[in-house]
């Protein structure tokens, strides 16, 4: 089997069918023929998505990572908690591998995450880079599962939970910023799938 009939083939992730990729109309949708999981949606509409979703995001995670996620209040001390004091913590009381994994999956790959999807917004609806978009695509692939900012969240409630039994806490603007930013690339990852990007790549670029 060729390459180029290996590019018209798409597996369901739920089933693992394998079809023949669909040309869609606008606004349609391609179901497994097997379990109904969406395989893909059409791509007219995947510029605009994944721009409004990233410059969101994008803003979100500005104010999460600027302000403090909360205060604590122990004998009438406060103290603030960011991203990047507990980063400066980790550094410095010597926990470099625990801070570099914890600097990557929280702040590197979900902010090359947002500006990958915003660049491939703008080059492609200029038609402009062409390689260079594709570039951009495969390495969106390889980076989206190591952006987590929900299990870092996760962690934070779970602090807290033992906190409230010691301290006072308050909490910081960032903490809902970072909620809605979870959410927001939640949906982003769900709602995009890499072969929209690829659809979208072929119908601007021509393959």
């Amino acid at each position: 089997m060729t390459n180029k009939e290996l590019d018209n083939l798409i597996i369901c992730r739920k089933c693992q069918a394998i079809h023949t990729k669909p040309i869609l109309k606008s606004k349609e949708i391609a179901r497994c023929s097997e379990c109904g999981e969406v395989l893909y949606e059409d791509s007219k509409d995947t510029f605009t998505k994944s721009f409004a979703l990233s410059i969101t995001a994008l803003i979100l995670y500005i104010v999460a990572v600027s302000f403090p996620i909360i205060k604590v209040y122990v004998l009438a001390q406060e103290s603030d908690l960011t991203i990047f004091s507990m980063l400066y913590y980790l550094f410095n009381e010597g926990f470099i591998v625990v801070g570099t994994v914890v600097l990557v999956v929280i702040v590197i790959v979900p902010l090359l995450l947002m500006l990958s999807f915003i660049l491939i917004g703008i080059l492609s609806h200029f038609r402009l880079a062409k390689n260079f978009v594709r570039a951009i695509i495969a390495f969106i692939i390889h980076i989206r599962a190591w952006s987590m900012v929900d299990i870092f969240f996760i962690s934070i409630l779970v602090a807290l939970v033992k906190l409230f039994g010691y301290a006072d806490v308050g909490f910081g603007v960032s903490f809902v910023a970072l909620i809605l930013f979870v959410v927001v690339e939640l949906i982003a990852m769900k709602s995009i799938k890499p072969v929209e990007l690829w659809q979208l790549y072929k119908r601007v670029y021509g393959g």
